[in-house]
């Protein structure tokens, strides 16, 4: 059995699923690094703790979070790792089954459970690193979540349930969100959401897409924006106006 070191634990962090749980992800990272722990991600070699960022949209991506879970569940039952957490869409529908089903974890946290994860570690949320995240993606890319949740409560979809209603953030909060990886070399951002065409009808009282995405695009840097999930319905026109002036795609 290895010797526990004084050292900051090496946390080694794990993403299934969407672009949206890669931004969880890197956020989560970001926190850790500024707690001055030793965070990797997916790496092959050694770590002290495994962090599970889960999936739980489809099937095939449930079963791919549990078998995850159950790999390195059983790692720690072997004493390679000391401490498992889980987070993510699959633990936040699912935590009392999870709890019963695979006990050998050592805490499950849902979607919006960030502070109390870091607690569980030992490390303190830092709320002047909002928007600051450790990149994961290609240095030339890198995605720009810019609310959380959906308000459509579609039969065919679950994500309200996992995610919680619709929350948009303040734009000038995305906008030093944008600014850091384009400092970095960064030059296409990925706009995404569970409902991108719905942002700013929350906070602001009126859709401010096209606003956001015209402040985005005045980014020094960012040299082309790709807009994911924009909802068919009700989706801002004057974004066209904006498309047809700056470098911007978009994907319904």
């Amino acid at each position: 059995m290895r010797t526990k070191s004084n050292k900051p634990n090496k946390i080694n962090v794990i993403t299934l699923g969407c672009s949206k749980n890669v931004v969880d992800s890197e956020v989560l990272m970001g926190q850790l690094k500024a707690n001055d722990f030793d965070v990797t991600h997916e790496s092959k070699s050694h770590s002290d703790v495994v962090i599970i960022n889960t999936c739980g949209f489809i099937d095939n991506a449930k079963q791919e979070s549990i078998d995850t879970i159950l790999h390195y569940a059983k790692q720690k039952e072997k004493g390679k790792i000391e401490k498992l957490l889980v987070t993510g869409c699959l633990s936040e529908r699912y935590k009392p089954d999870l709890q019963k089903e695979i006990p050998n974890v050592d805490a499950y946290f849902g979607t919006r459970d960030l502070p109390q994860l870091l607690k569980t570690l030992g490390a303190d949320y830092k709320y002047e690193l909002v928007g600051e995240r450790l990149q994961t993606t290609p240095k030339h890319y890198a995605y720009l979540k810019i609310s959380e949740g959906c308000d459509r409560p579609c039969s065919f979809c679950a994500i309200h349930l996992r995610r919680g209603q619709h929350i948009s953030k303040p734009i000038n909060q995305i906008l030093p969100e944008a600014k850091n990886p384009a400092a970095n070399g960064t030059k296409e951002l990925l706009i995404i959401a569970q409902d991108s065409t719905y942002y700013g009808l929350d906070i602001y009282k009126e859709r401010k897409l096209a606003e956001l995405l015209s402040r985005l695009s005045d980014v020094e840097g960012i040299e082309w924006i790709r807009l994911h999930y924009a909802y068919p319905s009700g989706f801002p026109f004057e974004v066209l106006d904006v498309m047809s002036e700056k470098k911007i795609s978009v994907t319904i």
